[in-house]
Parts: structure tokens; C-alpha cells; sequence
């Protein structure tokens, strides 16, 4: 059953840990094709920084991947 209560705060504790946030740079993208909105969540690490971009979908939840009307089949 798919979850549509997945809240950016998260997934990025999920991805990046509660701990590293004093480290997280969030960062609001314009993303064609996407009307709900995708962020850049980038870790800045002393080996080197990563960044996972979360796109919001409609129902209001955030996810790894675009919605479907944005991805090409």
C-alpha cells in the first residue's frame, strides 16, 4: 500500500540522518514539467558533497522520483 504522508522532513532524516542536518543545504529547484514543487537536499561531507533531489507529487507527499505525467515512458 503506498504511503502519501511522506513528509520531506522524512525522507531526508531517512536519506541523510537526523544528525548530519547542522550540515544540509535544502534548496528549492525549478524542475520543468513539475507544478508541486522538487528541492535539492545536498550533505556537504569532507570527502564530498551529496545531493538527492525530492520531487513533491500531488496527493502532497514527497518522493525520490517525479510524478508520473513528468517521466517519459
Amino acid at each position: 500500500m503506498p504511503q502519501y504522508d511522506t513528509s520531506l522532513r522524512g525522507l531526508v532524516a531517512k536519506w541523510f540522518g537526523i544528525s548530519d542536518t547542522p550540515h544540509l543545504r535544502i534548496t528549492r529547484l525549478h524542475c520543468p514539467g513539475v507544478d508541486c514543487g522538487c528541492v535539492q537536499a545536498e550533505l556537504t561531507t569532507s570527502a564530498r558533497p551529496l545531493a538527492i533531489v525530492f520531487f513533491r507529487h500531488q496527493a502532497g507527499c514527497w518522493r525520490l522520483f517525479p510524478p508520473s505525467h513528468v517521466r517519459r515512458h
